[in-house]
Protein backbone atom coordinates (compact mmCIF):
# COMPACT_ATOMS: atom_id res chain seq x y z
CA UNK A 1 0.00 0.00 0.00
CA UNK A 2 1.78 3.25 -1.21
CA UNK A 3 1.49 5.86 1.08
CA UNK A 4 3.77 8.30 -0.28
CA UNK A 5 6.47 8.34 -3.57
CA UNK A 6 9.24 6.78 -1.18
CA UNK A 7 7.08 5.02 1.22
CA UNK A 8 5.05 1.83 1.56
CA UNK A 9 2.97 0.13 4.14
CA UNK A 10 3.76 -3.59 3.28
CA UNK A 11 2.47 -5.49 6.09
CA UNK A 12 -0.09 -4.90 8.22
CA UNK A 13 -2.78 -7.17 10.34
CA UNK A 14 -5.22 -4.49 10.27
CA UNK A 15 -5.51 -3.63 6.86
CA UNK A 16 -4.97 -7.51 5.98
CA UNK A 17 -1.76 -7.15 3.58
CA UNK A 18 0.27 -9.65 5.37
CA UNK A 19 -0.39 -12.18 8.41
CA UNK A 20 -2.94 -11.99 11.52
CA UNK A 21 0.13 -11.38 14.03
CA UNK A 22 1.69 -8.54 11.98
CA UNK A 23 2.30 -5.33 13.16
CA UNK A 24 2.31 -2.32 10.55
CA UNK A 25 5.53 -3.00 8.67
CA UNK A 26 6.85 0.24 6.91
CA UNK A 27 9.16 0.09 3.11
CA UNK A 28 11.26 3.67 2.84
CA UNK A 29 13.05 4.02 -0.47
CA UNK A 30 16.37 5.57 0.72
CA UNK A 31 19.36 6.51 -1.66
CA UNK A 32 21.27 3.33 -1.11
CA UNK A 33 17.90 0.76 -1.51
CA UNK A 34 14.86 0.20 1.13
CA UNK A 35 15.01 0.51 4.71
CA UNK A 36 12.32 -1.62 6.48
CA UNK A 37 10.74 -0.46 10.20
CA UNK A 38 10.04 -3.66 11.28
CA UNK A 39 9.34 -7.45 10.50
CA UNK A 40 6.07 -8.63 11.42
CA UNK A 41 5.69 -11.52 13.21
CA UNK A 42 7.75 -14.20 10.14
CA UNK A 43 4.79 -16.22 9.30
CA UNK A 44 3.90 -13.99 6.17
CA UNK A 45 7.56 -13.09 4.95
CA UNK A 46 6.93 -14.24 1.30
CA UNK A 47 4.25 -11.80 1.22
CA UNK A 48 6.23 -9.24 2.24
CA UNK A 49 8.92 -9.55 0.27
CA UNK A 50 6.01 -9.51 -2.67
CA UNK A 51 4.58 -6.49 -0.96
CA UNK A 52 8.37 -4.18 -1.67
CA UNK A 53 8.87 -5.52 -5.13
CA UNK A 54 5.14 -4.15 -5.84
CA UNK A 55 5.63 -0.84 -4.47
CA UNK A 56 9.79 -0.70 -5.96
CA UNK A 57 10.55 -2.82 -7.85
CA UNK A 58 13.85 -4.80 -7.75
CA UNK A 59 15.52 -1.90 -5.32
CA UNK A 60 17.80 -4.14 -2.65
CA UNK A 61 16.40 -4.35 0.92
CA UNK A 62 19.41 -2.48 2.40
CA UNK A 63 18.60 -2.69 6.06
CA UNK A 64 16.01 -3.61 9.05
CA UNK A 65 15.54 -1.15 11.55
CA UNK A 66 13.28 -3.06 14.80
CA UNK A 67 11.36 -0.63 17.05
CA UNK A 68 11.31 -3.14 20.07
CA UNK A 69 11.31 -6.79 20.64
CA UNK A 70 7.82 -7.86 20.59
CA UNK A 71 6.97 -10.97 18.57
CA UNK A 72 4.66 -9.02 15.87
CA UNK A 73 7.63 -6.19 15.48
CA UNK A 74 10.36 -8.86 15.18
CA UNK A 75 9.19 -12.21 14.83
CA UNK A 76 10.95 -12.01 10.73
CA UNK A 77 14.15 -10.13 11.42
CA UNK A 78 15.55 -13.72 10.87
CA UNK A 79 13.54 -14.58 7.80
CA UNK A 80 13.90 -11.15 5.96
CA UNK A 81 17.67 -10.99 6.98
CA UNK A 82 18.36 -14.77 5.47
CA UNK A 83 15.99 -13.45 2.00
CA UNK A 84 17.36 -10.55 1.49
CA UNK A 85 20.82 -9.98 3.22
CA UNK A 86 19.48 -6.77 4.81
CA UNK A 87 21.45 -5.26 7.89
CA UNK A 88 19.49 -5.63 11.11
CA UNK A 89 19.57 -2.88 13.30
CA UNK A 90 18.65 -2.55 16.67
CA UNK A 91 18.51 -0.44 19.33
CA UNK A 92 20.97 -1.65 22.73
CA UNK A 93 18.05 -3.20 24.37
CA UNK A 94 16.36 -4.85 22.08
CA UNK A 95 19.58 -6.61 20.50
CA UNK A 96 19.80 -9.50 23.36
CA UNK A 97 16.02 -10.15 22.45
CA UNK A 98 16.78 -10.94 18.96
CA UNK A 99 19.66 -12.30 19.19
CA UNK A 100 18.55 -15.05 21.90
CA UNK A 101 15.15 -15.13 20.71
CA UNK A 102 14.27 -15.16 24.81
CA UNK A 103 11.01 -15.65 25.09
CA UNK A 104 10.31 -14.44 28.78
CA UNK A 105 12.27 -10.41 27.89
CA UNK A 106 10.02 -10.07 25.18
CA UNK A 107 6.76 -11.07 26.64
CA UNK A 108 6.16 -14.04 24.36
CA UNK A 109 5.49 -16.87 27.06
CA UNK A 110 3.05 -14.68 28.67
CA UNK A 111 1.78 -13.24 25.71
CA UNK A 112 0.90 -17.05 24.39
CA UNK A 113 -0.77 -17.29 27.85
CA UNK A 114 -3.48 -14.87 27.66
CA UNK A 115 -4.21 -16.03 24.01
CA UNK A 116 -2.02 -12.45 22.41
CA UNK A 117 -0.05 -15.20 19.89
CA UNK A 118 -1.34 -19.01 19.69
CA UNK A 119 0.76 -21.96 21.50
CA UNK A 120 3.18 -22.62 18.44
CA UNK A 121 4.58 -19.08 18.17
CA UNK A 122 7.82 -18.94 18.61
CA UNK A 123 10.58 -16.06 18.34
CA UNK A 124 13.39 -16.87 15.68
CA UNK A 125 16.68 -15.58 17.08
CA UNK A 126 18.38 -12.60 14.93
CA UNK A 127 21.94 -11.34 14.53
CA UNK A 128 21.77 -7.90 15.12
CA UNK A 129 24.82 -5.81 12.55
CA UNK A 130 24.10 -2.61 14.44
CA UNK A 131 23.68 -1.75 17.66
CA UNK A 132 21.84 1.95 18.30
CA UNK A 133 22.16 4.51 21.28
CA UNK A 134 19.84 6.83 22.60
CA UNK A 135 19.42 9.85 20.89
CA UNK A 136 22.15 8.57 18.79
CA UNK A 137 21.80 9.30 14.49
CA UNK A 138 23.08 6.42 12.34
CA UNK A 139 22.82 5.43 8.57
CA UNK A 140 20.83 3.11 7.20
CA UNK A 141 20.40 2.70 2.97
CA UNK A 142 22.47 5.85 2.70
CA UNK A 143 19.93 7.89 4.68
CA UNK A 144 19.94 9.07 8.33
CA UNK A 145 17.70 7.97 10.92
CA UNK A 146 18.04 9.06 14.98
CA UNK A 147 17.19 6.80 17.47
CA UNK A 148 15.04 7.73 20.65
CA UNK A 149 14.59 5.44 24.02
CA UNK A 150 10.73 5.59 25.23
CA UNK A 151 9.92 2.75 27.61
CA UNK A 152 6.81 2.45 28.68
CA UNK A 153 5.22 -0.25 26.42
CA UNK A 154 8.23 -2.43 26.64
CA UNK A 155 11.95 -1.40 28.30
CA UNK A 156 13.46 -1.45 25.01
CA UNK A 157 11.01 0.22 22.99
CA UNK A 158 12.50 2.49 20.54
CA UNK A 159 11.08 5.43 18.05
CA UNK A 160 12.92 6.50 14.98
CA UNK A 161 13.04 10.19 12.78
CA UNK A 162 14.02 10.41 9.61
CA UNK A 163 13.08 12.48 6.70
CA UNK A 164 10.39 11.45 4.27
CA UNK A 165 9.68 12.57 0.84
CA UNK A 166 10.73 16.22 2.59
CA UNK A 167 8.85 16.00 5.83
CA UNK A 168 10.25 15.60 8.98
CA UNK A 169 8.86 11.95 10.34
CA UNK A 170 8.49 9.32 13.21
CA UNK A 171 8.26 5.69 12.82
CA UNK A 172 6.61 5.44 16.75
CA UNK A 173 6.35 1.46 17.16
CA UNK A 174 3.94 1.24 20.12
CA UNK A 175 5.47 4.12 21.97
CA UNK A 176 2.16 6.18 21.01
CA UNK A 177 -0.88 6.10 18.40
CA UNK A 178 -2.76 8.14 16.70
CA UNK A 179 -4.88 10.90 18.99
CA UNK A 180 -2.21 10.62 21.48
CA UNK A 181 -3.08 7.13 22.84
CA UNK A 182 -0.47 5.25 25.04
CA UNK A 183 0.91 1.68 24.40
CA UNK A 184 0.55 0.26 28.14
CA UNK A 185 -0.07 -3.42 28.02
CA UNK A 186 -0.43 -5.51 30.84
CA UNK A 187 2.41 -7.69 30.54
CA UNK A 188 5.92 -7.10 32.98
CA UNK A 189 8.11 -3.86 31.71
CA UNK A 190 4.97 -2.09 30.25
CA UNK A 191 3.98 0.70 32.47
CA UNK A 192 3.50 4.30 33.29
CA UNK A 193 6.98 4.57 34.85
CA UNK A 194 8.64 4.23 31.26
CA UNK A 195 6.58 6.90 29.99
CA UNK A 196 6.93 9.08 32.74
CA UNK A 197 10.40 9.11 32.79
CA UNK A 198 10.23 9.24 28.55
CA UNK A 199 7.84 10.83 26.82
CA UNK A 200 9.01 14.17 27.00
CA UNK A 201 11.97 13.27 24.73
CA UNK A 202 9.11 13.46 22.03
CA UNK A 203 8.35 17.25 22.31
CA UNK A 204 8.61 19.95 20.03
CA UNK A 205 10.43 17.60 17.30
CA UNK A 206 7.87 19.80 14.35
CA UNK A 207 6.85 16.02 13.35
CA UNK A 208 4.95 15.69 9.99
CA UNK A 209 4.69 12.32 8.85
CA UNK A 210 3.38 9.86 11.96
CA UNK A 211 3.75 6.08 11.46
CA UNK A 212 2.92 4.18 14.63
CA UNK A 213 2.88 0.29 14.46
CA UNK A 214 -0.40 -0.20 14.55
CA UNK A 215 -3.69 1.80 13.56
CA UNK A 216 -3.89 5.03 12.38
CA UNK A 217 -1.23 7.03 10.15
CA UNK A 218 -0.98 10.61 8.81
CA UNK A 219 1.28 12.18 6.52
CA UNK A 220 0.49 15.64 8.19
CA UNK A 221 0.58 16.85 11.63
CA UNK A 222 1.85 14.05 13.29
CA UNK A 223 3.25 15.95 16.37
CA UNK A 224 -0.32 16.80 17.68
CA UNK A 225 -0.96 13.11 18.35
CA UNK A 226 2.42 13.20 20.28
CA UNK A 227 1.48 16.45 21.67
CA UNK A 228 -1.63 14.99 23.01
CA UNK A 229 -0.21 12.38 24.80
CA UNK A 230 2.26 14.49 26.43
CA UNK A 231 -0.73 16.94 27.39
CA UNK A 232 -2.60 14.15 29.22
CA UNK A 233 0.22 12.88 30.87
CA UNK A 234 0.95 16.38 32.58
CA UNK A 235 -2.81 16.33 33.85
CA UNK A 236 -2.34 13.76 36.48
CA UNK A 237 -4.28 11.42 35.34
CA UNK A 238 -4.02 8.05 33.19
CA UNK A 239 -3.90 8.64 29.53
CA UNK A 240 -6.08 6.80 26.83
CA UNK A 241 -4.31 3.33 26.79
CA UNK A 242 -4.40 0.66 23.73
CA UNK A 243 -6.81 -1.65 24.05
CA UNK A 244 -9.53 0.57 26.29
CA UNK A 245 -13.05 1.00 24.89
CA UNK A 246 -12.46 1.46 21.19
CA UNK A 247 -8.63 1.87 21.40
CA UNK A 248 -7.64 -1.25 19.88
CA UNK A 249 -5.14 -2.78 17.62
Amino acid sequence: MQLSPSLAMIGSLQFALSGPMDCHVYALKCPDGIVLVDSGAGTHTEILLANIHSAFGDTKVAALIVTHGHLDHCGGAAALKEKTGCRVIASEWSCSILETGDEEASGLRVARLQGTYPPEARMVPCAVDTVVHDGASFEAGGQLFTALHVRGHSQDSCCYLTNVDGRTSMFAGDVVFYGGILGVINVDGSGMEGYRADLSKLNGLGVEGFFPGHGIFTLHGGQRHIDKAIEQMANGFMPRQIGQGDAIF
